[in-house]
């Protein structure tokens, strides 16, 4: 039995127990806890973005959530790409809301251009579906960030086509966004 006490950890087993001696259970219990407060922070971090974009974007919290628990995912698979970044990229080019479309093509909530980036998609799927657009969106992302030799400024720049002050308040989006997700946690 592993007994916690003012956060520290001790054993209630012998050492000797162990084949090799080794200190186990109190490694073993380290660990769960570290992953444990983590999903906890990670948890907090994601309702807390969650309420504040329903609220914003007059959003159904349900929905929203999905955004959101998407853009975390895709982020956990690539380095330099944040959460919150996605999210920030998602509000500027649709407003959250999935369905839209631009008059040069682009579709759903990173306003993704089917005939530019086509070989990111299967045929059989739509940019309108909320999973693969952030999927491909943040590809693109990825993509574009290698290009500029990791320059977020200037990947966000191409992401945007050029827009004038896209960057700028993609970026200012992204803070806030962690700075909810910050303050959520204690921080």
């Amino acid at each position: 039995m592993i007994n916690s006490h003012n956060g520290v950890f001790s054993s209630k087993f012998e050492l000797n127990q162990w084949p090799d001696n080794s200190t186990l259970p109190y490694a073993a219990a380290e660990r769960l806890s570290k992953q444990r407060v983590q999903t906890l922070a990670e948890e907090a971090s994601k309702r807390a973005q969650t309420q504040y974009l329903a609220k914003k974007f007059g959003q159904h919290v349900k929905i929203v959530r999905q955004y959101v628990d998407y853009a975390w995912a895709e982020a956990a698979k690539r380095d330099g790409i944040e959460p919150e970044l996605i999210i920030a990229i998602m509000q500027k080019e649709s407003s959250l809301r999935p369905r839209v479309q631009s008059r040069f093509g682009a579709q759903g909530l990173m306003q993704v251009i089917r005939k530019w980036h086509g070989e990111k998609l299967r045929p059989s799927e739509s940019l309108f579906d909320p999973e693969v657009n952030i999927r491909v969106g943040s590809d693109i992302l990825e993509e574009y960030l290698e290009l500029a030799g990791g320059s977020l400024p200037q990947a966000l720049k191409k992401y945007s086509g050029n827009a004038r002050g896209y960057s700028n308040t993609v970026l200012k989006e992204s803070r806030k966004l962690a700075l909810v997700a910050e303050q959520a946690v204690g921080g």
